[in-house]
């Protein structure tokens, strides 16, 4: 059968689903991904076949009018802006999103594109499944992430109505695009949420994050949102990609040469100053006896030009999977791929969250007692060292290491996705 994949976002939106694609085609499935224009590249040399799909949200992240949303930790600000930028190309959009759905027998979406995918999947009568890659629908366990404090427990009635909120906001900016769409495709108007569309018509919501770090949530929603688990990139897809063991020699053998360090990595999240954050974080290193080894995949710091003392070693971008089991703890801004790679590591980690699900990330990993979470806005010496004491205490490397072994067991995640879109694709639409 032919699957489709429309995508847009970050390397963070796009990652799980190129992972998925490869597990379908494994099993003998055509599937075709679309992608935002800087990831297209990283779909393919996978070897998926791909084009492009949506805006490049990256380069808006590095914009001023980005970095400033970025800034505010508002994710109803940023939610806005990228409301924004997909209005701007939403006739393109559009086109760009029906061109990869042609022909399909399923379409499989994520939160990002599932409104569009939605209505393109009743014009053309053929089933889909959309993934979640953080709690995104009503609940009365968790509020929308941002919305409230992640370090408070309000009753359910209040997460429930920010939930409405953060709903009734989204279908208000990005309605008229979406009724041009229907338009397009011959369907009538519609004033109805995503979440209420796809609720009407059973769509399948995968929720590729583990229970464990949700607890209650998996009880609340039931079969239809089922929680497998996260869905990592293979070794040989990670190769392809040219993260290749080989060239982790150097940092690989820097760290041999004493205690394990303290990753530090700020992922795809551009970073004003990022000559203070390494000097902030050469100076938390020298405080607290500790080494730092940190990742400069971020912003403007190169890592050839990065003067540090010999506590701190700065390189380019860093596979996890090969680096992580040899450090000690984690700093990084808790992207849901990034949070389940450090803790299923066994890493005590500390969040420093700037928008979108990373502040519910972050309250999670210190509500479990496996870390620490600050928001990046208020980061400074004091918070980052007080953060880091707590990864390094006993009680944290005790409680990270029997999640890890929990998150590890989860290891038929991607498996368990692939035939939740068989089967979808083997009923009627």
């Amino acid at each position: 059968m032919k699957v489709a994949i429309p995508l847009t976002g970050t390397r963070g939106d796009v990652q799980p689903a190129v992972a998925l694609g490869l597990e379908l085609r494994r099993r003998g499935h055509d599937v075709f991904v679309g992608a935002p224009p800087n990831l297209v590249d990283f779909a393919t040399r996978t070897g998926l076949a791909a084009v492009r799909c949506g805006p490049d949200v990256q380069q808006l992240y590095s914009s001023d009018a980005g970095q400033r949303a970025l800034a505010a930790g508002s994710s109803f600000r940023l939610m806005q802006l990228v409301g924004k930028q997909m209005a701007d190309y939403a006739e393109q959009m559009n086109r760009e999103v029906i061109g990869v759905c042609e022909g399909a027998d399923v379409i499989v979406s994520t939160m990002l594109t599932e409104d569009r995918a939605a209505s393109v999947a009743e014009a053309m009568r053929v089933p889909m499944v959309t993934l979640h890659g953080f709690p995104c629908r009503q609940n009365s366990v968790y509020p929308f992430p941002g919305a409230l404090p992640s370090h408070w427990q309000p009753p359910g009635a209040v997460n429930k109505a920010t939930w409405l909120l953060a709903e009734n906001l989204r279908r208000v900016v990005f309605m008229r695009y979406l009724n041009q769409l229907r338009a397009e495709l011959g369907l009538p108007r519609s004033a109805a949420s995503p979440a209420a569309v796809l609720d009407r018509k059973g769509v399948p919501e995968v929720q590729i994050y583990d229970r464990a770090l949700v607890p209650g949530l998996a009880e609340e929603w039931g079969e239809r949102r089922p929680i497998v688990g996260f869905l990592p990139l293979e070794r040989t897809a990670r190769e392809a990609l040219g993260e290749l063991a080989a060239d982790h020699g150097e940092v690989i053998a820097w760290i041999s040469e004493g205690a394990p360090p303290v990753y530090f990595g700020f992922g795809s999240m551009p970073i004003r100053d990022t000559r203070s954050v390494l000097t902030m974080v050469e100076q938390v290193c020298d405080q607290l006896g500790i080494r730092g080894l940190v990742s400069a995949g971020w912003s403007d710091l190169a890592a050839a030009d990065a003067q540090t003392g010999a506590r701190v070693k700065v390189v380019g971008p860093l596979a996890h999977d090969i680096v992580f089991p040899v450090c000690a703890a984690a700093v990084h801004h808790g992207g849901v791929g990034t949070t389940f790679e450090s803790l299923r590591a066994g890493l005590p980690t500390m969040v420093c969250s700037v928008s979108f699900d990373q502040p519910m990330w972050g309250g999670q990993v210190e509500r479990l007692g496996v870390g620490s979470h600050v928001s990046f806005q208020k980061l400074d010496r004091d918070k980052l060292a007080a953060g880091i004491g707590t990864l390094l205490t006993e009680g944290t490397a005790q409680r990270v290491k029997a999640l890890a072994a929990e998150l590890q067991s989860n290891a038929n995640a991607t498996s368990r996705t692939a035939d939740i879109i068989e089967d979808a694709a083997n009923t009627k639409a």
